[in-house]
């Protein structure tokens, strides 16, 4: 089979996705080698999102009274080598799921450009991104919350009122996404099968 020329459609996803998975990659390179000189110079300041308990709010007005705790910014001045390292691990474990899942999906846009995208490679393409999803995403949301906790254990103080992070991406729509990739794999690889078959009878 002769494999047809690639639509304008197909280009400029996979020209986009690269210059996402460029994007994302050179962030983070950029993003540890700063984290470096930061450590090594001093004097950096980061920020960490936490909770604050209602009654530790003592500047609202009187007719305002929160009902559960308030999400705030904490900025850690003249943060120590690592706290900045911590902050670099929260911020780079995203990062990594996603320049996992554009190459998986970089993968499948180049072989759409080459004009036969119902191939085995793709099949398992399809598989990692859904795994990817269905369990990486959950996996590296428990794990930015347990460093940011860690974190909170370097200048946190018994009297101070925050009380945790706040970091807890939405993964409903993650593990929703994941199962429908999961079930498009199947259907690539069930096409994939019934082509071998009508290729193997000519």
């Amino acid at each position: 089979m002769d494999p047809k020329p690639p639509t304008r459609l197909a280009t400029t996803a996979y020209l986009v996705v690269s210059a996402l998975l460029i994007a994302f990659l050179a962030a983070g390179v950029v993003l540890t080698a700063t984290t470096i000189v930061a450590a090594v110079q001093g004097n950096h300041s980061i920020t960490q999102d936490r909770f604050v308990a209602p009654e530790a709010l003592t500047s609202l007005p009187a007719n305002i009274k929160p009902t559960d705790n308030i999400p705030v910014t904490v900025t850690i001045d003249h943060a120590s080598p690592a706290q900045l390292f911590l902050r670099l691990a929260m911020t780079l474990l995203p990062g990594l799921l996603i320049v996992a899942l554009l190459w998986q999906l970089w993968g499948l846009l180049r072989s759409a450009r080459h004009g036969d995208p119902f191939t085995t490679a793709n099949v398992r393409r399809l598989r990692q991104f859904g795994w990817l999803l269905l369990l990486g995403w959950p996996l590296v949301a428990y794990l930015t919350m347990a460093l940011k906790e860690v974190l909170a254990t370097t200048w946190a103080s018994p009297t101070d009122p925050s009380q945790g992070g706040v970091f807890a991406p939405p993964i409903g729509g993650a593990l929703i996404f994941g199962l429908a990739v999961l079930a498009l794999a199947e259907v690539f690889a069930h096409g994939l099968r019934l082509r071998e078959d009508v290729e193997g009878t000519i």
